[in-house]
């Protein structure tokens, strides 16, 4: 079941320790949708207008860990939304992924055979578990999310509940195709299978990655802004 392209609303991670990889993802949006609705989830925010009531976490990899799970709050529990890590850069049109809306709550790029680093970008400790990396492109039907991710719920759940999707049933979680969330330096990447690319071990924007592969395309958006 498809909807109309413009009916779906894109959030993106932020993380205020790193706010060029925020603009460059909302950048790489914005060249091929000049009029997407585009809302940066900001933690400290979100706290402000009394959203987000979670204790905050030591080690959490990015200020986003967390706030990606409220969009459908966000939303009123209406329409259809879009989220993605700050780490993305998108090749194509995000409106793509609107194709595989249907009546699952959740979609998202089943990386089953994602086996992590040790160390994640700013040395974090970062943690394996199941459905890794499943939570860093999520389609949300949020019309179907009032009872599941209730603000109680947000406020409460641990963070396996929540990124290992403890709240929905198995075949509750739609699947959208790997080309929309392709990870440098792990899978093999050429200029026409990835719709969208995402930095998860280690973005551009980090010494230590500045000329990492697939770098120069990010650079390339950085360099025009």
């Amino acid at each position: 079941m498809n909807k109309k392209p413009g009916s779906i609303k894109i959030f993106i991670g932020h993380d205020s320790r790193y706010p060029e990889a925020t603009k460059v993802c909302k950048a790489s949006i914005l060249k091929y949708w000049p009029e997407a609705n585009i809302t940066y989830l900001d933690k400290a925010k979100l706290k402000e207008i009394g959203v987000y009531g979670r204790e905050d976490i030591e080690g959490e990899s990015t200020e986003f860990s967390f706030t990606r799970f409220y969009v459908p709050m966000l939303m009123n529990y209406k329409g259809y939304a879009l989220f993605c890590d700050n780490d993305f850069l998108w090749r194509v049109d995000p409106r793509e992924v609107s194709r595989y809306l249907g009546d699952k709550p959740i979609s998202v790029v089943k990386h089953d055979d994602y086996k992590v680093n040790s160390n994640k970008m700013n040395g974090v400790n970062n943690k394996s578990y199941p459905k890794k990396n499943w939570s860093s492109l999520m389609l949300f039907n949020c019309n179907r999310l009032n009872r599941k991710l209730s603000k109680k719920y947000l406020d409460n759940a641990t963070a396996s509940q929540l990124h290992e999707f403890k709240f929905l049933n198995e075949n509750d979680i739609g699947e959208i195709p790997k080309r929309y969330n392709m990870l440098v330096g792990i899978d093999e990447i050429t200029k026409t299978n990835a719709r969208a690319i995402h930095y998860t071990e280690g973005g551009p924007w980090f010494d230590e990655y500045k000329d990492s592969e697939l770098s120069e395309e990010w650079w390339k958006i950085y360099n025009s802004l």
